[in-house]
């Protein structure tokens, strides 16, 4: 398998919602020795998760505090809307998206018919051109 960022299928992002963005940090940051670094978007700073150099994930704070933080996997896709037409006519509901993100690709947010959550994104080929600086 070639990179998870290109690879249909494979799990390419993790990306916790929290209700406590900075404890999650220094929660994760000493249990598996993760650096971080912080952008600011336009719902407010997203912190980008790095392990041994390599962005594998993000933070960001939840926008409904009354449902607990939750990890959320993404799934690399070649068409991000034909998946959200074929999760819909098997019964799933999409939760967020089709939408943009700006500089990386295509996203949505999927709820298959048992109630579990899952992510699938298409990748922008520059957004991909080195796993290192992928998302």
């Amino acid at each position: 398998m070639g990179s998870p960022f290109t690879t249909p299928g494979a799990l390419s992002w993790h990306e916790l919602t929290s209700n406590h963005c900075e404890d999650s940090i220094t929660f994760y940051g000493e249990v598996f020795g993760w650096k971080f670094k912080t952008m600011h978007l336009g719902h407010g700073p997203y912190h980008i998760i790095e392990n041994q150099g390599v962005a594998i994930g993000g933070i960001t704070p939840n926008p409904c505090p009354k449902q607990t933080s939750h990890w959320t996997g993404y799934i690399t896709v070649e068409d991000v809307d034909r998946v959200a037409i074929k999760a819909k006519s098997l019964g799933g509901e999409l939760l967020y998206g089709p939408e943009d993100i700006p500089h990386v690709g295509r996203f949505c947010w999927i709820k298959d018919p048992q109630g579990a959550i899952i992510a699938a994104i298409s990748y922008l080929k520059s957004a991909v051109a080195d796993d290192k600086e992928a998302v």
